[in-house]
This record gives C-alpha cells, structure tokens and sequence, in this order.
C-alpha cells in the first residue's frame, strides 16, 4: 500500500493558501495596471478555460472560475489587433511593457510585504546544534554527542556556525571551553582545537548547523521588521535573479533549474504548513511563501512565449527596431508556447503525483 511523503489534506490546504492567492495578486497587477493604461479587460479568470461559472463584473470585465485549477489569466481587448482602439495593442509600447510586467512586480510586492510581516509576527533566535562527532575526534573525547547545543565558546556567546567556526580559528592548538545545552541541561565541556584536523573533519571534530530556536521567538517593530524583511527580500532576490549566471559560470549545478509543477509545489506549501502549525509560528510558512512568491516572479519573467517575459521580449524587439512584430506571427508563437507550456504542465503533475505516491519505505 502506497503512502503519500505529505498529508494530502495538508497539501490541498497549504496548494490554496500558497498558490491561490499568489496567482490572484499576479493577475490583479495585470487587471489594474490595465485599467489605469486605458485598456479594456474583457475577462479576470482563475484557472483555465472552459468556463465553469461567472463570478460577476467590474465594469466590462468578467471574472470568471474555470476547470484547470492551475493558474490564471486576464484577457485584453485587442491584444494582437492594434487597429482596437481601446485594445491592449493600440497602446504605445511603454505601456504595454508596464502593463506585461505588472504581473511580476506585483509578485515581488508580496514577497516583499510576506517577509516583513515574517519579523512583525516572530522569527525564532538561531542557535548551533551539532549535527554529528567523529570518531576518536576530540569532541568524541569530551563526550560531546550529536543533538547538543553550543551556546558559547569560551566565554563568547554564538548563534551561528559561522561564529562557532571563526572562534574556532582563532584558537587552533589550545584547548576552549564549549558552553552546551543538553536536554534542558546546561554544562561546559572542555575541546581541544586541533591546528591540522584530517581530512574532512573540523578542528574540533564536530558537524554543525544552525536551527531555529522555536523556543525563544525575537518580534520586530514596523521599523525594524521592514529593515529585516527588505534585507531578507534583497537577499533573496539576488540568489534567485543571478540564478542565471551562475549557472552559465558553472557555480551552481543546473539540476536546480529543474521545474515544479503544482503537486510539488502543493505538498511543499503543506509540509511548511505542517510544521508551522507544529512549531507554533508562521515563519516557515510565510517564508516559502514568500519564496514562491518570487518563484513566480522570476519564471514569469523569463523570455518564453506565452509568459510574461516572452511577450515583454517582443516589446523590446519593437522598441529597438522601431516597428513591431508582425501580430500574426507574435500570435502564433505565443499559441505555441502557451499549448507547450500545458503539455509541461501535464507531464510534471502526471510524474509528481506517481513520485508523491511512492511507498515511503523500502
């Protein structure tokens, strides 16, 4: 009998509260940023068509529920057609690349105001924890064991394996003083650092990480959460935007690149959620959520047809040339695309949900 990685209650509600409202943000970017070029919207649809039920109307907008839950969209008047006078088309290109890349940009708003939000409600104090001890090592002579906290290293408080290990390096050849945390218990242990550890160990024998200290949650003020939150949103940010050239400079293997369909996405959103609801806080959460958020933005950017990206990449073309693609041709580039993409989208829920039902034991 199959048993699926995540909860499926707990990657249906995590699917709806992650990807439902960041394709509706996405979409209104497109919807009022039209509206505010002059354009005329003829439909405001989740998912895509057929149409299952017409929700009301703003204006001559429809909007609209439709059978495949994945994804959304807002049709322009005259998107192909510049002969349309109030149509997406006849607008002068400025806008039309404002009004494609409005999308995106909403996306990146989010995830900037989730990740302030993030230190407005709580995020929890980091803290050391050693993952794993060598063997004959000197931590395994102190009788440091894998679990235990390294709250100071002589005399120095840590909260990071980055201080841990700076310490560390100032004091190869003597001996420190670790102050640890096991099992609610706190106790010093005495380490020698060694100046040349072997091969794959550290100077004191140790593998260690940082974990979030649930336990002690630090709340930020609107100051300081937005400060916390756009340096956390710039950091971000760049990881993902640089992606790209990292790849091509070979500092990041391209299996990063591989795409995730909505099942995926769906049972990560509700393993995040799980384990928010388990620790009690909405950091983890709101994190990936945030994350996704940006996902989203930056896949959505991309110059693919049928994305956002590829037709922003057809705007430019026009701008540079002075002239546009001819429409026809643009529209049936973008077909393409788009029916690639559903065939794309298909073949990652097919082979994520075969991959999410495999029996978790051998």
């Amino acid at each position: 009998m199959t048993e699926p990685a995540i909860g499926v209650p707990w990657g249906i509600l995590g699917f709806l509260l992650v990807l439902g409202p960041l394709i509706f943000f996405h979409e209104l970017g497109h919807l009022l940023t039209a509206k505010l070029g002059g354009v005329a919207v003829e439909e405001f649809g989740f998912g895509f068509p057929p149409r299952l039920v017409t929700l009301g109307r703003w204006g001559e907008t429809i909007i609209s529920l439709n059978a495949i839950p994945f994804g959304g969209f807002v049709r322009l008047r005259g998107e192909e057609d510049p002969e349309v006078p109030d149509g997406f088309a006849a607008r002068p290109w400025p806008w039309r690349l404002l009004i494609l890349a409005a999308g995106p940009l909403m996306n990146m708003l989010v995830a900037w105001g989730v990740l302030i939000l993030v230190f407005m409600l709580g995020v929890p104090t980091p803290q050391v924890q050693i993952q794993a001890v060598a063997p004959d090592s000197p931590a395994a002579r102190a009788g440091l064991r894998s679990g235990d906290l390294i709250l100071a290293l002589d005399g120095v408080s840590v909260s990071t394996t980055e201080e841990v290990r700076r310490l560390a390096q100032e004091r190869r050849g003597q001996t420190v003083t670790l102050r640890i945390r096991r099992d609610d218990v706190e106790q010093e242990v005495s380490v020698y650092v060694r100046p040349d550890p072997p091969p794959g160990q550290g100077a004191m024998g140790v593998i260690i990480a940082t974990v979030p200290d649930y336990q002690r949650i630090q709340r930020f003020g609107v100051s300081g959460a937005i400060i916390q939150g756009t340096v956390r949103f710039v950091a971000l940010t760049g990881q993902l935007f640089s992606l790209p050239a990292r790849i091509v400079l070979g500092l990041v293997p391209l299996q990063v690149l591989q795409p995730a369909g909505p099942v995926r996405i769906g049972a990560e959103a509700g393993e995040a959620l799980q384990t928010s609801v388990e620790v009690g806080s909405p950091d983890v959460f709101l994190t990936f959520t945030g994350l996704i958020s940006l996902a989203i933005a930056f896949t959505n950017l991309l110059p693919i047809p049928a994305l956002d990206g590829g037709r922003i990449l057809f705007v430019l073309v026009e701008a540079v040339r002075g002239r546009r693609v001819d429409p026809r041709r643009e529209r049936v580039i973008h077909l393409i695309g788009f029916f690639l993409l559903i065939a794309l989208l298909v073949f990652l829920t097919v082979r994520e949900v075969g991959e999410l039902s495999r029996p978790a034991g051998p």
